[in-house]
């Protein structure tokens, strides 16, 4: 079956004398077909709207179901691997989200900025490392323009230039370009006066269940960009929002692996918003959709194959705990049980004392002379003082049969 076209590969790939006759009743029947969703909203080059192709409800309907695999191996992880995971997931995708616009951050200063509390200004990423860890809880979606003003907040939180600061302007007073690598403009955002109602026709398409969720989502993530509501920052407000609105209709997980994806294929990820863009287009972002929903995917089955993976580890060391309890205490083996599921998911492999005597049902002294058995035995060894930090050695991983896994 022939793939879904462009109307300007198609305007383009025609060369008839009545091709621009043919353009304006091709794009006319797409808009106007029954099976589109039209979203009411004016962009420069016409309303924006998404036909239905068969290559899109094929990719939304084996997303939906890729995703209940997705779900079902992220469901049968044990608490506590389960809890690293999603930390390290977050963590990954602060910062590479805030690569794609260059800013530059690490794993060890967004997990400061989720140990720290949320009000503490001095710790960078602090209010955008919580928005995502809150994914988690489902938090709803914005209902106002304050409310998007307040997660814009949250995600550019010390690190604007004092020229890209608002102030007590909802939203920028002045006109902004977006300049590529070779210097030319590839994008204009809207005229300042025009940023609040397309902001309330934003929030009116997010809100919109006549439209699927993740088309509805990828639409959004596409207008928001387009309006470029601030000066800075509005790719990474862009990407946390889209997260949230894809965290309703998919699981956390997939929704927190998205930007580690985009990332990875930045250029298709722009070039989607330049089709989108172009004249001849039409404003029909069925192309875009398609792209949002490719990267979707990827994000999907990486994250199934890593979780499979990890499965597979995790039956091995239940296997290994349970020999190992016959010449160890059972308090022993837990303890080694936890330490290996922060190995095998945490971002970092470090056990801390506290989390362990939480973990352990026991107080912290006790879990200190657990941790201290195992630390002269070998089995793990002592990597920070404040908190009292461990971390499997090289003797313990070979005892578990975890050498060279993760």
């Amino acid at each position: 079956m022939p793939q879904y076209s462009t109307l300007e590969k198609l305007f383009y790939s025609d060369s008839s004398s009545d091709r621009f006759a043919d353009h304006e009743r091709r794009k006319i029947e797409r808009l106007n077909h029954e099976s589109t969703f039209r979203t009411g909203i004016a962009l420069e080059n016409g309303e924006l709207f998404l036909a239905i192709p068969h290559e899109l409800s094929l990719a939304s309907e084996q997303i939906l179901r890729r995703e209940r695999r997705v779900s079902a191996l992220w469901h049968a992880l044990p608490v506590i691997a389960l809890s690293a995971f999603m930390r390290s997931l977050v963590l990954d995708e602060v910062v590479y989200s805030n690569g794609i616009e260059g800013v530059h951050s690490t794993r060890r200063e967004v997990e400061a900025a989720l140990e720290a509390h949320k009000d503490d200004q001095h710790i960078p990423f602090v209010e955008f490392a919580h928005l995502y860890l809150q994914l988690e809880d489902n938090p709803q979606p914005p209902s106002s323009l304050a409310d998007i003003r307040s997660i814009y907040d949250a995600v550019v939180a010390g690190t604007l230039a004092p020229n890209d600061l608002l102030g007590a302007s909802t939203f920028r007073t002045g006109p902004v370009k977006i300049i590529n690598h070779m210097g030319h403009t590839v994008h204009s955002g809207v005229l300042p006066n025009a940023i609040e109602p397309m902001m309330e026709q934003w929030l009116t398409l997010s809100r919109d269940e006549s439209i699927p969720e993740l088309y509805s989502a990828a639409l959004c993530h596409f207008l928001f960009e387009y309006i470029h509501p601030f000066y800075d920052g509005n790719g990474r407000t862009g990407r946390y929002l889209l997260a949230l609105h894809l965290s309703r209709p998919l699981s956390q997980p997939t929704a927190l692996s998205l930007s580690r994806t985009i990332a990875e294929n930045k250029s298709a990820y722009y070039k989607a918003f330049d089709v989108t863009e172009r004249p001849l287009n039409a404003a029909e972002g069925t192309h875009f959709v398609l792209a949002v929903l490719d990267m979707i995917t990827q994000a999907q089955e990486g994250l199934i194959a890593d979780l499979e993976q990890k499965r597979a580890l995790l039956e091995r060391l239940h296997t290994r705990i349970d020999e190992l309890s016959a010449v160890m205490s059972t308090r022993a083996c837990d303890a080694l049980f936890f330490a290996a599921q922060i190995h095998l998911f945490g971002a970092f492999r470090e056990t801390r004392l506290a989390e362990l005597a939480s973990y352990l049902h026991v107080s912290t002294p006790t879990a200190r002379k657990t941790i201290s058995q195992l630390e002269q035995d070998g089995i793990v060894q002592k990597i920070a003082a404040r908190p009292p930090t461990y971390q499997l050695t090289p003797a313990g991983l070979e005892l578990l049969r975890l050498e060279g896994d993760r």
